[in-house]
């Protein structure tokens, strides 16, 4: 039996946009106004304590840490409001610079 996971994420991200940072997007899982299946979950858990991974690994990369397959990631990406996951690894990018720049100021 095969299941269509993209139209489930599409409906659980419905009235969300995507966030527009890290704060956000931790809100966003906190108050669990982004409902996700199990594998997306297990992404957003591995994304959170490991940005790094996101914003500079491939999807493979991710998909391996979180064992799940490469077309999960990019699911992910989508159902969180990001056109696609070049979009997703920009955003977490975007993240870690800013978070540098925070840890640099005096």
């Amino acid at each position: 039996m095969s299941m269509n996971y993209g139209d489930a994420d599409t409906r659980t991200n419905a009235g969300q946009g995507r966030p527009g940072d890290m704060r956000e997007l931790k809100g966003m899982f906190a108050s669990r106004a982004l409902r996700l299946p199990k594998q997306l979950e297990q992404i957003a858990l591995v994304a959170l304590a490991r940005p790094d991974l996101v914003a500079f690994g491939s999807a493979r990369s991710i998909a391996l840490a979180c064992a799940v397959s490469p077309t999960t990631v990019a699911r992910f990406a989508t159902a969180l409001g990001f056109n696609d996951f070049r979009d997703l690894k920009a955003f977490f990018q975007q993240h870690l610079r800013n978070a540098r720049m925070i840890s640099a100021s005096p």
